[in-house]
């Protein structure tokens, strides 16, 4: 059987991006012990890391390409992230009910089936994150009947709850393609739908693999969280703007605008017009 060769490739722009996404796919899909990532997953792991580093080669090394997408492979979390019966519950509760997608899209890994279920409000249909989609998959509606719902009743907190269980006429048997996660919604503490978890019992070898993903959902929690609350930080800080700052500020943008135009006529030097612009800037609050 002939060899690969290992010689530098001549690869550049567009052919460089889908080699590089063609090699990540191939050699997660030879290691089935970790996450196999989505199509999005793996173009942002290229755009992102693999493709800044090679595009300026003037000859790609495959030897050095292996060697980072390897290090990129032996980096993904264990496949059992995918097996529903091992989420730790803790994460998945009290999700805002605005607030599903983020949840979806920065906090559960793209190998999960879920649906988003609000009862006698509408559900969505069993759909994997992998290829999660806001608007496709249903949720964008539903969001907006369920904050519709509480306008009309004038009902007070609304949340989700994350269920693990069994798949409509799937076996109970403990293998992780029979399972999903039904994130049910609360209102005022009351379940819009049945509960009725999986009654499905952990062996100890089950148990220690829940062990050693716990850590990775308590990492992705912790990010979520700061992010969250960043964003809080902006928007109070906007909120308490007083009307005259925010008044200012327009007229400065106004300035900005103005000065820029200036500058493109030729009527002021280059040192000239970011002098200006900055002293603009400086009175921004």
């Amino acid at each position: 059987m002939p060899q690969k060769s290992n010689r530098p490739k001549v690869l550049k722009g567009i052919r460089l991006y889908n080699y590089l996404l063609r090699q990540l796919g191939e050699k997660n899909k030879k290691k089935a012990s970790v996450q196999q990532l989505s199509v999005a997953s793996k173009r942002k792991i290229v755009s992102s890391v693999l493709y800044p580093k090679f595009k300026d080669s003037t000859k790609v090394s495959i030897r050095e390409v292996n060697g980072t997408i390897n290090a990129i492979i032996g980096k993904l979390p264990p496949i059992e992230i995918c097996n529903p019966l091992l989420l730790p519950q803790q994460y998945l509760t009290a999700v805002e009910y605005y607030d599903i997608d983020n949840h979806i899209k920065n906090f559960l890994p793209d190998c999960l089936d879920i649906r988003v279920n609000a009862g006698v409000i509408g559900k969505t249909k069993i759909f994997n994150t992998r290829n999660y989609n806001y608007y496709t998959n249903g949720v964008q509606d539903l969001v907006e009947e369920i904050r519709d719902y509480l306008a009309l009743e004038q009902s007070g907190i609304a949340y989700f709850y994350g269920v693990v269980k069994v798949k409509p006429k799937a076996a109970n048997n403990g293998n992780p393609i029979n399972y999903f996660v039904d994130y049910i919604l609360y209102i005022n503490d009351t379940p819009q739908d049945i509960i009725k978890p999986a009654d499905y019992a952990l062996n100890k070898r089950e148990i220690k693999k829940q062990e050693n993903i716990t850590g990775y959902f308590a990492t992705r929690f912790k990010t979520l969280q700061k992010e969250k609350k960043r964003k809080a930080r902006i928007a109070k800080k906007a909120k308490e703007k007083k009307p005259s700052e925010i008044k200012m500020n327009e007229k400065i943008k106004k300035a900005l605008d103005s000065l820029r135009e200036v500058y493109q006529s030729g009527a002021l030097t280059k040192a000239q017009y970011e002098a200006l612009r900055d002293e603009l800037r400086k009175r921004k609050k």
